[in-house]
C-alpha cells in the first residue's frame, strides 16, 4: 500500500499538509513508597529485600477521580483525532484541521484544571482525614503543601512541522548526504504508510462491526417476544464519529480515503432505532458495510 504516488516525495508532501503533535499530561500520583512497611512485609514473608515494594495510597480513590476522568477522555480523543507517527509517542494530523483540534484541546485543558482546582480545594480535608484512614502508616511528611501539588499538574500539546528529507543539512560529501536523505525519506514514507493503514483499520473495525451486529440481530416477531442479538446506539454513532474526523486524518491527501469517507457517511445515514425496526434499512446498511470491507480488504491484509 502506498500513501502517495511513487513519483511524489512523501516527506515533501507531508511537510506542506501535515503536522506532528504530542500530548503531555503530568499528574500527582498521591502515592509514596513506604520503606519501613516494605521491610516489615519482606521480613514477615521471609523474602529478599528486593522482592517487592509497598506503595502507600495517600488519598482515597475518589479524591483524584474527577481529574482522572478528564485525563482518560482527553487521551482517548487525542488518539482518535490523530494518527500514529514515530515510536516516541508523537502523532500526525492534517495541518488545516489544527484550528479545530486546538480549540478542542483548550476546552479539555480548561476541564482538566477545573478538576484540579476542585481537588485542591478539598485537599486539606483529605489530608486531615489521612491519619484516621492510614493508621500507623501515616506520615505527615508524605503530604506536600497544596500549592506544591498544584504545580505537579499540567497538560501540554507540542506542535512540530512534519519532517522533510530536504531539510537535512550537514557538511559532508554530496554522496553521503544523498544516502542519508534517502534513509530519512524511507523512514518517513514507512511512518506515513503505517499512519494511513491505521485509517483503513478504523474503517474496517466499524464496518465489520456493523455487518456482525446486523447479521446477528433478530427483531421481535410479536407481543411478548424479545429481539435477539440487540445492539446499542454506539453501532451507528461510532461510524458517524469516524466520518467527522476523517478529513483531519487524510494526511497524504489520498483521494481514495476521501471517497471512502463518503461511503462511510452513507453507512451512518440510518439511526439505530431505524435499523432495529426496518428490515430494508438493515439489509441496505449491511450490504453497504460489506461493500466497504470488500474494497479495503487489500489494504489491511
Amino acid at each position: 500500500m502506498n500513501a502517495l504516488s511513487p513519483n511524489l516525495s512523501v516527506s515533501n508532501a507531508l511537510s506542506s499538509r501535515a503536522m506532528v503533535v504530542s500530548l503531555t499530561i503530568s499528574q500527582w500520583s498521591a502515592q509514596r513508597l513506604d520503606r519501613r512497611v516494605t521491610e516489615e512485609v519482606t521480613a514477615q514473608k521471609n523474602a529478599a529485600k528486593d522482592a517487592g515494594n509497598f506503595n502507600k495510597h495517600l488519598l482515597p480513590k475518589e479524591a483524584l477521580e474527577g481529574i482522572n476522568k478528564v485525563v482518560s477522555a482527553t487521551r482517548g480523543e487525542f488518539l482518535e483525532r490523530t494518527l500514529p507517527w514515530l515510536n516516541d509517542g508523537s502523532r500526525i494530523m492534517k495541518a488545516d484541521a489544527f484550528m479545530a483540534h486546538s480549540a478542542w484541546f483548550q476546552k479539555q485543558k480548561a476541564k482538566f484544571f477545573e478538576a484540579v482546582d476542585e481537588f485542591i480545594a478539598k485537599y486539606p480535608a483529605y489530608k486531615a482525614d489521612a491519619q484516621r484512614r492510614m493508621g500507623d502508616m501515616f506520615d505527615q511528611g508524605d503530604f506536600p503543601l497544596a500549592m506544591e501539588i498544584r504545580q505537579r499538574f499540567d497538560m501540554k500539546m507540542t506542535i512540530m512541522p512534519a519532517p522533510s528529507a530536504d531539510d537535512f543539512r550537514v557538511q559532508m560529501s554530496e554522496h553521503q548526504a544523498a544516502a542519508i536523505r534517502s534513509e530519512i525519506e524511507t523512514s518517513i514514507t514507512t511512518a506515513a504508510n503505517n499512519a494511513v493503514r491505521n485509517i483503513y483499520e478504523r474503517i474496517h473495525e466499524v464496518a465489520s462491526r456493523m455487518v456482525e451486529r446486523l447479521t446477528a440481530y433478530k427483531p421481535s416477531t410479536g407481543k411478548g417476544d424479545r429481539a435477539e442479538g440487540t445492539f446499542r446506539d454506539s453501532l451507528v454513532l461510532n461510524v458517524r464519529d469516524l466520518c467527522a474526523i476523517m478529513p483531519a486524518l487524510n494526511i497524504t491527501g489520498n483521494p481514495e480515503l476521501d471517497r471512502l469517507a463518503g461511503e462511510l457517511e452513507k453507512l451512518g445515514r440510518f439511526d439505530a432505532d431505524t435499523l432495529r425496526f426496518s428490515d430494508r434499512a438493515r439489509d441496505e446498511t449491511k450490504k453497504q458495510a460489506q461493500d466497504i470491507l470488500d474494497q479495503i480488504g487489500a489494504f489491511i491484509a
